[in-house]
């Protein structure tokens, strides 16, 4: 009879711990891969200032979030400082993240990289596809790129404001990837940037903030 017990015990000892009860037992944590430029990496800011970091202040414990910016870099892979030639870009491919904010945009409205605008789109599209054929299948959101209030580092703020918005809004329509809207965001924040381009310590805040309330939402 004790053996019956015991059998019956580790014949149901699977469903106890894989079948419902698991997820309650062990919390699936998120895997947050920050991609984009220095906006994203901090230009000029201690690493506990920038947004990456104040998001995984704000985010559930036990949740993830890597800083994956690379300052100068470009969406187009004809730009002159592709991110696609980040050894980041192939680490955070190796991190399979479960979630992923991607924000390009600036650096390619300079006049050297926009003129291979015809590529924009589709290579913004092999990007989003790049993180999501991984086998965590993250989700992936899209940040409208910030306004350019200087010409500094040759933005064309013109170019972000009439040509690269709305690009970044068709692809999030046709990729079906929800947006972040860093531009509306920080229009009425010029004095959250260092030099009209770079966010600073408070605008990097502000952009963790709003980064975790449409991450948390979808």
């Amino acid at each position: 009879m004790g053996y019956r017990i015991i059998g019956i015990f580790l014949s149901c000892f699977p469903i106890i711990f894989w079948g419902c009860g698991t997820m309650d037992l062990f919390p699936q944590y998120e895997k947050i891969a920050c991609i984009g430029t220095s906006i994203t990496d901090g230009y000029v800011l201690p690493v506990e200032q920038t947004y990456p970091y104040q998001l995984q202040n704000l985010v559930d414990s036990g949740d993830k979030v890597l800083n994956y910016g690379v300052g100068g870099t470009t969406l187009l892979k004809k730009g002159d400082s592709p991110y696609w030639s980040a050894e980041k870009y192939q680490f955070a491919l190796q991190w399979k993240p479960t979630v992923v904010v991607i924000e390009f945009g600036t650096n390619d409205s300079k006049k050297q990289n926009w003129q291979y605008k015809s590529d924009f789109k589709s290579d913004y599209m092999a990007m989003i596809q790049s993180f999501r054929s991984l086998s965590s299948s993250p989700k992936v959101f899209i940040c409208i790129p910030p306004p350019a209030f200087s010409k500094n580092f040759d933005v064309d703020s013109a170019v972000v404001r009439k040509e690269i918005i709305p690009l970044v809004y068709e692809i999030a329509k046709e990729a079906n990837a929800p947006v972040i809207d860093l531009y509306d965001l920080m229009l009425p924040k010029s004095s959250e940037f260092i030099d009209g381009i770079h966010p600073t310590a408070a605008g990097a805040a502000t952009i963790a903030k709003e980064v975790h309330k449409i991450i948390s939402v979808e």
